[in-house]
């Protein structure tokens, strides 16, 4: 179940290597996926590394109850190899067990702090 999705326009997340290098032509997501758990774990939230995918990166968020949320980076739209406008979502995969919190609302709540933190001026859309 996706919660929601957080789009924005900066510069800031280049692709480091070659499009060559990349998981798939003109579509990017690692640079933010690593700013994103770098600055999430600053903030208690410890995520894995990023994952690739066919349309990007994401991190895993397992928390104490065992809730699995899926933070997916990536570009949004034709970039011709510098991405400046990006998209994150955050999507549910498993619900906390019975008496566990919810954290999706929070973890969602953190990735605009890391933004904003950043002057980053995201659109959050929820689902």
């Amino acid at each position: 179940m996706q919660l929601c999705s957080i789009e924005f326009t900066t510069d800031r997340f280049p692709p480091i290597l070659p499009e060559s290098c990349q998981v798939n032509t003109d579509l990017y997501g690692f640079e933010l996926a690593v700013f994103l758990a770098g600055a999430l774990a600053e903030r208690g939230a410890v995520t894995s590394y990023p994952y690739p995918d066919d349309w990007g990166w994401f991190l895993e968020y397992i928390t104490e109850h065992e809730q699995e949320l899926m933070v997916g980076c990536a570009s949004a739209g034709a970039t011709n190899g510098y991405p400046t406008d990006w998209i994150i979502f955050v999507r549910q995969r498993r619900k906390p067990k019975k008496g566990g919190q919810d954290m999706g609302a929070v973890l969602v709540e953190t990735i605009l702090s890391v933004l904003a933190a950043e002057g980053i001026e995201a659109r959050h859309h929820p689902a």
